[in-house]
């Protein structure tokens, strides 16, 4: 929770729980999930909510048109202008004000992803155009000169790489380390007797790679192509649109749905 209310609040779509205190918000996010339960039938008992701090989300996508650059507004596709945001961690809000100058002079629209890594930020902008001409190639690679960036992407064209990335920032990832860590503490510790296990939307393989140093034999599943790194223990495939058949679950321990209500559907 925010100590100080975000000069943002009740414009930004963002958050919409700001005004609460802690006790009110734990509250509230109880009873979705007690109240899910409670639609099949079933009175459950949860274990203390673990909050993570703030300062801490990793990953952002912003929306540009011209020289407008920010959050969405609460249920608009106005753009609402932000200098700063207090979820992020420190170097994204750090590169807010070049990376603001720099698209503004794209003079498109489109969505701006962007991940912190332990190697620098990453970025993919993406607009309407397919290639990019070499005025905005030029224009983009001035972002180059901040040592804070590691990676700059344009409609999935590289501009420039200083290190090796793995994910694109644009793919899924938890929000926070934090987050994720606390996550695959969870699921670690309720493994119980599981030797083999399904990891459905596994993404990069956020639970798949620890299920695996646990000794179990895992499949993962994704439509994303970054489930392609974990190579025979990894299948890009749309769940949705070809779920997996009752056969592929025999002689399976175990199942990690993430996310759980609409994964399980």
């Amino acid at each position: 929770m925010l100590k100080e209310t975000c000069p943002y609040f009740n414009q930004c779509g963002g958050c919409v729980w700001q005004d609460l205190s802690e006790q009110e918000y734990i509250q509230k996010k109880e009873n979705f999930v007690k109240n899910a339960f409670r639609d099949v039938n079933l009175e459950i008992t949860l274990s203390p909510m673990i909050l993570i701090p703030t300062g801490t989300r990793r990953r952002a996508s912003f929306s540009f048109n011209g020289n407008h650059f920010g959050f969405n507004g609460q249920k608009s596709h106005q753009i609402i202008d932000i200098a700063t945001c207090p979820l992020l961690t420190p170097p994204i809000n750090q590169a807010l004000p070049f990376l603001k100058k720099v698209i503004a002079q794209l003079k498109s629209s489109g969505d701006v992803f962007v991940l912190a890594t332990e190697m620098g930020l990453d970025v993919h902008i993406k607009d309407k155009k397919v290639y990019p001409h070499l005025q905005e190639i030029e224009l983009l690679n001035t972002l180059s000169q901040y040592t804070i960036i590691a990676r700059v992407m344009y409609n999935n064209t590289p501009i420039f790489q200083k290190t090796p990335l793995s994910a694109s920032a644009d793919a899924f990832m938890q929000p926070s380390l934090e987050g994720e860590q606390t996550l695959i503490q969870q699921v670690l510790e309720n493994i119980g007797p599981a030797k083999t296990a399904l990891d459905l939307f596994c993404g990069k393989g956020t639970f798949t790679i620890p299920l695996l140093n646990k000794g179990l034999k895992v499949k993962g599943y994704d439509s994303s192509p970054s489930v392609l790194a974990l190579q025979e223990n990894g299948e890009q495939r749309d769940l949705f649109r070809n779920p997996l058949t009752p056969e592929e679950f025999e002689k399976i321990d175990l199942v990690v749905l993430d996310p759980a209500r609409a994964g399980a559907l």
